[in-house]
């Protein structure tokens, strides 16, 4: 049985979305997908909208991603041929999320055994749970202003952490990343924006297994219908990640993640009694 049309959309747009606010968005791709009823073969659908929320990512720090690969190639020319001064700030940047990549990448390599964890609820809403002790505790601690130009490799790489454990249904690379970097004393819209960044890489290695999954398994049956609701998915899922950027943004700016870590409790309780249903 094959998603919709409006399943599809929704499917797209709860993607786009929670794979930005910090709930999980497998968790909901898992949950949605059981409510429908669907045991289908997602990988086209899946490429097509983790490539939409790259594309959204890219976008929204496209202005960060040019001044940082600008501070690099100035880095390059020798100090007494550069006509300004160098950024220092965009290269220190740039050294802190390819130390939060580690990580990330560590955990990419581990996500086929992370994904047989989807199959099992009980886990899920275990997951879900830790996940919203993770965003709740940072609201008792001082708020910091710290940046990459204060912050040890040591304490790059725990923030990284939140990508590497992202593989595992339940935990969001954003909530994670950026809790961590709260109790390191990092502001809180720098560390969501190192997060974004590094949240990029990490739904790259997800294509590149949605690739993988489509050369082995295949497409499925693909006919022009299918094709243009594939693409209005990925539409949802783009505009649905730059809904999640901009509310995580203002609320990084204004407010703390802990109703998240609420909703978080919830779904991980409603998991659980679903688990004892089925």
């Amino acid at each position: 049985m094959a998603l919709n049309w409006l399943q599809s959309i929704l499917y797209g747009l709860l993607s786009g979305l929670t794979d930005i606010l910090p709930v999980s968005a497998q968790a909901h791709r898992i949950l949605l997908l059981k409510f429908f009823g669907i045991q289908d073969n997602m990988n086209a659908m899946d490429f097509l909208v983790h490539l939409a929320v790259f594309a959204a990512l890219y976008f929204s720090s496209q202005t960060q991603l040019v001044r940082m690969s600008r501070a690099r190639a100035l880095a390059r020319i020798p100090k007494r041929k550069r006509k300004r001064p160098l950024d220092i700030r965009s290269l220190m940047d740039m050294s802190l999320v390819r130390t939060m990549l580690v990580p990330v990448v560590i955990g990419l390599f581990l996500y086929q055994y992370a994904s047989g964890l989807k199959s099992n609820l009980m886990l899920l809403s275990v997951f879900l749970f830790l996940n919203g002790i993770v965003l709740y505790v940072p609201q008792f601690l001082p708020s910091g202003n710290r940046d990459s130009r204060t912050l040890s490799r040591v304490e790059g790489l725990l923030m990284g952490l939140g990508g590497a454990v992202s593989v595992v249904p339940g935990f969001s690379a954003i909530g994670v990343s950026t809790s961590i970097g709260s109790v390191c004393g990092v502001e809180k819209s720098y560390s969501l924006n190192m997060a974004l960044l590094m949240n990029m890489a990490l739904t790259l290695g997800f294509l590149v297994y949605d690739v993988l999954g489509i050369v082995e398994n295949g497409i499925g049956t693909l006919s022009f219908m299918i094709f243009i609701r594939y693409i209005l998915t990925a539409l949802a899922a783009f505009g649905g990640c730059f809904l999640g950027i901009r509310i995580m943004r203002y609320l990084a700016a204004h407010h703390s993640f802990a109703l998240f870590a609420l909703y978080c409790f919830g779904l991980a309780l409603f998991t659980f009694i679903l688990n004892l249903m089925a």
